[in-house]
């Protein structure tokens, strides 16, 4: 993908940790959060060409649910959501908000894809 800056926001630090240097290592400029405050944080100071959520956030949280906090004060971007629910539920509401659906565990490639076609547009 071109050099762009990604909020990535996961409530597993581990994780959070694994995708920051991915994306890094493509490049990218990379903001991350374990919750939907500190996601809030780092859009007030730099907004992103793309957002990452994992859907599950803990505290009864979505990345869904923080998509709508974030498009309160940014401006709309592609979204991705990685989740390991395989539920039906979560594919609709995904699909509802125009987002784009990844599985846990993540395969790289699969998100570079994705990433270029969604920053392309």
């Amino acid at each position: 993908p071109p050099r762009s800056r990604v909020l990535v926001v996961d409530n597993d630090a581990d994780v959070l940790r694994g995708m920051q240097a991915l994306l890094q290592g493509w490049h990218c400029e990379v903001l991350a959060a374990r919750d939907a405050d500190e996601a809030l944080r780092l859009v007030a100071g730099a907004t992103p060409d793309l957002v990452l959520l994992d859907f599950h956030l803990g505290d009864h949280q979505t990345g869904l649910m923080l998509r709508e906090r974030l498009a309160a004060v940014m401006p709309p971007r592609p979204c991705v959501v990685i989740t390991a629910d395989h539920g039906i539920d979560v594919r609709e509401a995904v699909a509802a908000a125009g987002c784009v659906l990844l599985h846990k565990p993540l395969k790289p490639l699969a998100l570079k894809s994705v990433m270029a076609r969604l920053l392309a547009r």
